[in-house]
């Protein structure tokens, strides 16, 4: 019996809009590449470079050692793993599930804290939260409620994270230690392991183009879908934005800001900053694979974080 890949229906549906609709393909496939050049390469391409370079030259524990114990303490993390915590919320989406499977690849966290850390290192970027969000909201917003609504849900989540792994301790702690004694690698605090082959500028700078063109790629097709919703025509312009919104990050908040009503933009914006669209998803499948990493449990770690950063807003709004 012949098998056939799995949903073959979808491709086909988008070959024939992108037939019958070249123009808003074309349109949606500009934005996305735009997009992608003017904002995602200059912001992410240098972060992803030069961590990738501090981890080859060995200076993590130095950038690590006055953050190193207020990590451990709030997040239970070692080195590798606050070293991680940290570049994924300064750099953004995906370059904190990209340093998870990369570090996890080595042997240099667990496949206990790599997963825990998937769920709490993958999110926007201060940058992009108070320079593009902000600037986006028709009302006024303080920038304290903006980064608390989405990196305070962080500590709750690391801790729900942290029980539903401790299963896994004993099992992958044994494999760790084993792939170090036969590596001859150094303890898994360290970043960087000892017999690992040196990683020069060009080789940084090869697999960051190789990342950044896979992003650009999902960002250009979720685009095209963005704008596909934007015109469907039994829908409503909210719920035109609101698909938007889940399909694209950037494109959808903008849709948002300029579709609702100003007094109840803000929580739907805060809706789909944190859940990241499913373009944000297929980034971090993208640069995951092969690490053992579970794309299924971070989609339900993005979904409960979601549900508390709109809480968090709920409940702090009125003091700012």
């Amino acid at each position: 019996m012949t098998h056939y890949p799995k949903l073959p229906i979808i491709p086909i549906v988008c070959l024939c809009l992108l037939l019958f609709f070249p123009s808003l393909s074309v349109k949606g496939a500009c934005s996305g590449l735009l997009l992608w050049f003017n904002v995602v390469l200059p912001t992410l391409a240098p972060f992803i470079i030069c961590t990738q370079m501090i981890t080859a030259l060995g200076g993590a524990e130095l950038l690590m050692a006055p953050f190193g114990p207020l990590s451990k303490r709030l997040f239970r993390l070692s080195l590798s793993g606050s070293y991680i915590l940290l570049c994924g919320l300064l750099c953004g989406y995906p370059l904190g599930a990209k340093m998870c499977a990369d570090f996890k690849r080595r042997g240099a966290v667990s496949e206990e804290e790599a997963s825990s850390l998937l769920a709490i290192c993958n999110h926007p970027s201060p940058m992009f939260l108070l320079g593009y969000v902000r600037s986006q909201l028709p009302l006024p917003t303080s920038s304290a409620l903006l980064l608390l609504c989405l990196y305070l849900p962080i500590l709750p989540l690391s801790f729900l994270s942290r029980r539903l792994y401790a299963g896994r301790r004993k099992h992958s702690s044994a494999k760790i230690k084993l792939s170090q004694k036969n590596l001859r690698t150094v303890p898994s605090d360290s970043c960087l392991q000892k017999n690992e082959p040196k990683v020069t500028l060009e080789d940084a700078i090869s697999s960051t183009c190789e990342t950044m063109v896979i992003i650009g790629g999902y960002i250009m097709l979720f685009s095209i879908l963005a704008q596909w919703f934007q015109t469907l025509p039994l829908l409503s312009p909210s719920s035109r934005a609101l698909l938007t919104g889940i399909a694209e990050i950037t494109t959808g908040i903008h849709s948002l800001c300029t579709s609702l009503p100003a007094a109840h933009t803000a929580l739907p914006v805060i809706c789909a900053t944190a859940f990241g669209g499913l373009s944000g998803i297929f980034q971090t499948k993208s640069v995951i694979k092969d690490s053992g990493l579970s794309i299924c449990h971070y989609i339900g770690w993005k979904a409960l974080h979601t549900c508390f950063s709109c809480l968090t807003w709920l409940l702090l709004f009125r003091l700012f």
